[in-house]
């Protein structure tokens, strides 16, 4: 997990916390792999389409937050079959194509 460079607000306060600005991934030994990010609402199309484009499906996309500035999105993605290296490679390349970093 890392967390995303994100100047953001819930409430009007200034926000770091791992709920609201996560990168997560998650890596099972049946070979199930998990994305999680928070992006902004501008990012959400070019990143779907970076991890469509890497074999990734794209499951969910969603906000968690109210009264959030900027709105931040929550996007999930999955994997069966890759190894949790080449899930990994793909899912850093979707977030280096879309502009995530």
């Amino acid at each position: 997990m890392r967390l995303r460079n994100i100047n953001a607000t819930i409430l009007g306060r200034r926000t770091r916390s791992p709920l609201a600005l996560q990168f997560m991934l998650s890596f099972e030994n049946n070979g199930l792999n998990l994305g999680e990010s928070v992006v902004l609402q501008r990012e959400l199309n070019r990143f779907i389409a970076a991890l469509r484009k890497r074999g990734l499906i794209v499951t969910a996309f969603h906000n968690h937050w109210l009264f959030e500035k900027p709105r931040l999105l929550y996007i999930h993605w999955e994997n069966v079959g890759m190894s949790a290296e080449e899930f990994a490679r793909n899912s850093i390349a979707a977030v280096r194509e879309a502009g995530l970093l």
